[in-house]
């Protein structure tokens, strides 16, 4: 008599139905859908924001190393390529070239249209070198660079160890204090 009372007890007790069941996957099938795209845009992000965050990290980088080591170094840009490579001030001219050899690059499809140095000159051919001195200071920099339809514009300052970036290319000059304005 027990087991009747227990399973008559478990037979009355209902479970989900097929259309509960297939309305909570498509529920959660709508949300993943939606949610997908802009976790992946935020893990990922996009090509230039990728090189922008390289660069700026180089540049952290280098500026640590630079005091902790009393030496200078020199964040070498290939343009054309959109390559980069990083010496130091006491390496041999051959130790320097075999490093050359073996640059790292910006993301696909990311190019350095153009860079304007502490004389104002604006290159966008050849070989950029930006000096990271020992005494955390280095060469001004103004950084362009384009993915597709989209540019950008990273602002190196040489005295307070931060980088600027904005959206767009905006044409900015140093001034002999190091500052940056807006032309």
């Amino acid at each position: 008599m027990k087991r009747y009372n227990a399973y008559r007890l478990f037979a009355g007790s209902s479970g989900f139905t097929l259309v509960e069941l297939l309305l909570v996957i498509v529920i959660m099938g709508v949300i993943l859908a939606l949610a997908v795209p802009s976790t992946r845009d935020v893990l990922t992000g996009d090509n230039l924001k990728k090189a922008s965050r390289q660069l700026m990290g180089m540049e952290k980088k280098l500026r640590v190393e630079a005091v902790r080591d009393q030496m200078d170094y020199i964040l070498c840009l290939d343009l054309p390529n959109s390559a980069y490579w990083v010496v130091a001030s006491d390496m041999t001219p051959e130790k320097q070239d075999e490093i050359k050899k073996r640059p790292q690059h910006l993301p696909s499809g990311v190019v350095i249209l153009d860079i304007v140095g502490e004389n104002n000159k604006k290159q966008s051919a050849d070989e950029v070198r930006i000096k990271f001195g020992k005494k955390n200071i280095c060469s001004p920099a103004v950084i362009h660079l384009a993915y597709e339809e989209n540019r950008m514009t990273m602002v190196i300052n040489p005295f307070l160890g931060v980088t600027d970036v904005y959206d767009k290319y905006i044409d900015i000059f140093v001034t002999g204090s190091g500052q940056s304005n807006t032309r």
